[in-house]
């Protein structure tokens, strides 16, 4: 039997976030200086950020923090929509539509260092009527495959203000390779923009491997991440991946990829989730999002 990396983590982008990305010594130093002769503060979650202080590479996994998540203890939630796809001989074939959904919440743990909580679902519907898929028929392989949809269970991943995630370990069985990569964080009008990708190189015990390439522009404005003491920060997301076959579409050996393409939003509160996600959510996983505190332990 394949054991399959559960995909809800990755389309949170957490899975394999890792390091920042790569500047010299005296370039982190150099910007540190700045942002502390500016107003910015390099250590912490709070504390305001003038423009220079931003765009600080020292500042980056602050900025990502308020960005992403949150600077406090807050819980909050996020959403996607989007399409998967099929790509065999550069012929794109719409396989489902997504709704994911996730909560998340942060702790500092002094030294530098904060942990963040996630849970989350997705659920794979029909392209037509919406409906939920738990048998999908496989527009490449001509098979019907079964989805099943595991109520949603906190995770929890390390962080550093220095260097982004550490290393989370890869389930058992499965051998992970990964590499990430963050920013810089870019102004455009009012908004700052963050790219971040995961590229991720995965052997199952069988053998079999999966390469997995996810894809992500936040946005956010940038009035709400100069703050001084930062609220709750709205922001957006855009999202792309382009993956080996999932062993959960139980494609063989047939040759090709699939694509998805995703846009959400960052929200305060459950009830702000889309009315699609939570038609669903609220019938298959009602205690997760009853009580999102619990859920997250």
């Amino acid at each position: 039997m394949t054991t399959s990396i559960d995909r809800r983590s990755f389309t949170t982008g957490l899975a394999f976030a890792g390091s920042a990305l790569a500047a010299g010594t005296v370039a982190l130093t150099a910007a540190a200086d700045a942002a502390a002769a500016a107003g910015g503060a390099v250590g912490g979650a709070v504390g305001a950020f003038d423009d220079a202080a931003l765009e600080a590479p020292a500042n980056l996994h602050r900025v990502y923090r308020r960005l992403r998540f949150a600077a406090d203890e807050r819980i909050v939630f996020w959403w996607m929509k989007g399409r998967r796809y099929g790509f065999v001989d550069t012929v794109l074939t719409p396989f489902f539509d997504m709704q994911v959904g996730s909560m998340h919440r942060c702790r500092d743990l002094g030294d530098g260092r904060w942990e963040l909580r996630t849970a989350s679902a997705m659920y794979h519907t029909d392209i037509r009527s919406g409906a939920l898929l738990e048998d999908w028929p496989n527009p490449v392989t001509g098979k019907t495959v079964r989805f099943d949809y595991p109520a949603p269970t906190s995770s929890t991943l390390v962080y550093t203000y220095a260097d982004g995630v550490q290393d989370a370990a890869a389930p058992p069985g499965v051998k992970l390779d990964r590499q990430h990569f963050l920013g810089p964080l870019e102004r455009v009008g009012d908004e700052a923009w963050l790219r971040e990708e995961g590229w991720l190189n995965l052997t199952y015990p069988n053998g079999r491997g999966q390469r997995v390439h996810d894809m992500y522009t936040f946005s956010a404005p940038l009035a709400a991440l100069r703050a001084a003491k930062p609220g709750f920060v709205p922001a957006t997301v855009h999202f792309n991946d382009y993956n080996g076959w999932s062993p959960r579409f139980q494609m063989g050996d047939a040759p090709g990829a699939s694509v998805s393409r995703c846009s959400g939003r960052k929200v305060a509160s459950v009830d702000e989730l889309p009315a699609s996600f939570l038609q669903i959510a609220r019938r298959v996983h009602a205690a997760a999002y009853a009580d999102p505190a619990r859920t997250l332990g």
